[in-house]
């Protein structure tokens, strides 16, 4: 993390105050199988993610009613 990332403090962890919501990716993964929509998914995840992450995500929040989110994360 950035010297410049605000954080929080739980227990004796402490987080970045603002995360990645993974649900928004879980969608569009949905809408892309069905051939709503088209892309290149590595540039997609390369894109969004890294830009996160370069903007000081570390806390990824995923969760089973998002879909395939933990498994598109996970690659």
């Amino acid at each position: 993390m950035s010297n410049s990332t605000i954080t929080r403090k739980i227990g004796n962890s402490t987080f970045p105050a603002i995360g990645f919501g993974a649900m928004g990716i879980s969608l569009y993964y949905y809408f892309l199988k069905r051939g709503v929509v088209e892309s290149d998914e590595e540039r997609f995840k390369a894109h969004v993610l890294d830009a996160a992450h370069a903007a000081g995500a570390t806390f990824w929040d995923t969760a089973d009613i998002y879909g395939d989110s933990e498994e598109l994360l996970g690659k």
